[in-house]
């Protein structure tokens, strides 16, 4: 996250800011070389100390806290944790903690109240689409960390969705089909703001409105829903890491044989010949919907650069790191204050997408009662990890512009600060001044530079569907998940429903491995 570093190095009453605070009062009091050499030696001390902490470590363990309880099938913990760390939040991030108060709460079987904060959520997004709030002059100086967090296109689609399944499964689908249609703007605006190369289109928010329509008999709005999903699965097989699952081909033939659009059931039929032909109507029947929610939300790392701008911080680079300039939250410290002190290294901090993939290979689905059983496997549906990638991507080019333009009016300025320093004092005291106080800022330059790694992390890394119709009537409902030895985890759901002609039961379930 970035915020605890940030608040200590940063803040507003920040000791590191006093630095350049000091050189200005040296400026206009013309203070004597001692007074300025144990003011500065205080300021450099006090620096090491501040620089000496691991980055946000503690809002890193938060999410691990969080990810533990989740383990442990404690989501009612996990939700405690969320509120408890909302001060460490604070409002640049007010709409992460909006959303994971959300899916906690959705963890939770609290689906009502999940959709409270997810609301506020999408109030929040469409806010920023609306006012633009910035505050680019401080993301300037510092980092980008300085921005209030926005989310990425994915993760504003992901609140619209994640709505519509809190509905669903509590069956207010009149409401879930509001979040449809909202998905359907979302995207529009998204595809308005953005070149055709990015992220526009959400294969897995149009199946699910899909899914929607088709559960309140709205066949024709589900037959377009799916056709946008097939587009979008096409559009996306470079990156999403996704194949179109079969159950989508099975739908458009389906859903285009039953509005008797011959013409286009012909093409269906035409271009997916491995699929069974639709059998008698489904109108009849019910059907269960189990979305799994598998394995660990994206989460992204800074990568530190530092580039060497004379030899001599080429040399010391080549001694103290193995491979061309990177750093790590573990050195950054350290490595601050030796570069600040060498003063020709200029350090650029770009984040990246940790791949965590998940164990889960499928979830099993079984429906029976007694007499009748009934079998499905999940299909995979949505990578958020590579969802998360490609929103990178996307920006990755403008972000090394804004970071390598910052570094380097970093240290302009630094260098800047030391001549003003060295002008303000006597001739005696010129170049010890000039050098300390450019030193200082140099470090702080360099100690104040990270990448922007904030991302909902109480996201699934991604998101696999089972579906099935069944005669109505009374079942227990089975769900197991396997990993890809075909070995059982530990998570298992049971339930049991009694399911009236043509209606759709909606069921989550997570497994965090």
């Amino acid at each position: 996250m970035g915020a605890c570093q940030r608040d200590a190095l940063l803040g507003q009453s920040s000791s590191s800011t006093s630095a350049y605070h000091f050189v200005f009062l040296a400026v206009q009091s013309r203070l004597s070389l001692s007074m300025v050499s144990e003011r500065l030696l205080y300021i450099g001390g006090l620096l090491c100390v501040l620089l000496s902490l691991q980055g946000c470590s503690s809002f890193a363990q938060h999410y691990l806290d969080v990810e533990k309880s989740l383990l442990v099938g404690d989501p009612e913990r996990a939700d405690q944790l969320v509120v408890e760390a909302k001060k460490d939040y604070g409002q640049r991030n007010r709409l992460l903690y909006l959303m994971d108060r959300g899916m906690t709460l959705h963890f939770s079987g609290r689906y009502q109240e999940s959709n409270v904060f997810l609301e506020d959520a999408d109030t929040l997004i469409e806010d920023f689409y609306t006012t633009r709030v910035r505050d680019e002059v401080s993301a300037f100086l510092f980092n980008d960390t300085q921005l209030p967090y926005q989310g990425d296109p994915y993760e504003q689609v992901m609140v619209n969705v994640m709505k519509a399944i809190n509905y669903a499964v509590i069956q207010d689908i009149p409401a879930a089909l509001v979040e449809a249609r909202r998905i359907d703007h979302r995207l529009n605006l998204i595809t308005d703001s953005v070149d055709k190369d990015e992220y526009q289109e959400d294969p897995f928010a149009r199946y699910l409105a899909g899914l929607l329509y088709e559960s309140s008999g709205d066949v024709n709005n589900a037959f377009i829903s799916y056709r946008k999903a097939e587009v979008g699965y096409r559009l996306g097989e470079s990156w999403s890491r996704v194949k179109m699952p079969s159950m989508l081909r099975e739908d458009l033939l389906r859903t285009s044989k039953a509005l008797g659009l011959t013409e286009e059931y012909q093409g269906y039929r035409q271009a997916y010949p491995d699929v069974s032909e639709p059998g008698k109507s489904h109108e009849t029947m019910a059907q269960v919907v189990v979305m799994s929610f598998n394995g660990r939300g994206p989460t992204k790392q800074d990568v530190f650069l530092d580039v060497p701008i004379s030899l001599d911080a080429l040399q010391l680079i080549a001694l103290t790191k193995n491979g061309f300039g990177r750093s790590s939250r573990r050195t950054r410290g350290a490595d601050s204050i030796l570069y600040g002190l060498q003063g020709d290294i200029v350090r650029v901090a770009l984040p990246r997408v940790l791949q965590q993939p998940s164990s889960v290979s499928y979830s099993s689905l079984q429906v029976e009662n007694g007499v009748d059983s009934f079998h499905m496997q999940s299909q995979r549906m949505y990578d958020t990890q590579a969802a998360a990638q490609k929103s990178l991507d996307d920006e990755y080019t403008s972000l090394a512009i804004r970071a390598v333009a910052r570094a380097a009016m970093k240290m302009a300025a630094a260098v800047s600060i030391g001549y003003g320093a060295r002008s303000a004092v006597n001739k005696n005291s010129q170049a010890v001044v000039g050098l300390a106080a450019a030193t200082i800022a140099k470090i702080f330059a360099i100690a104040t530079e990270e990448a922007d790694v904030r991302t909902w992390r109480t996201l699934p890394g991604e998101i696999q569907i089972a579906r099935l119709w069944v005669p109505p009537g009374t079942y227990s409902l089975l769900v197991d998940s396997f990993d890809r030895q075909g070995q059982p985890l530990s998570n298992h759901v049971a339930q049991q429903v009694t399911l009236r002609s043509g209606e759709t039961h909606f069921l989550t379930q997570r497994v965090l491995q």
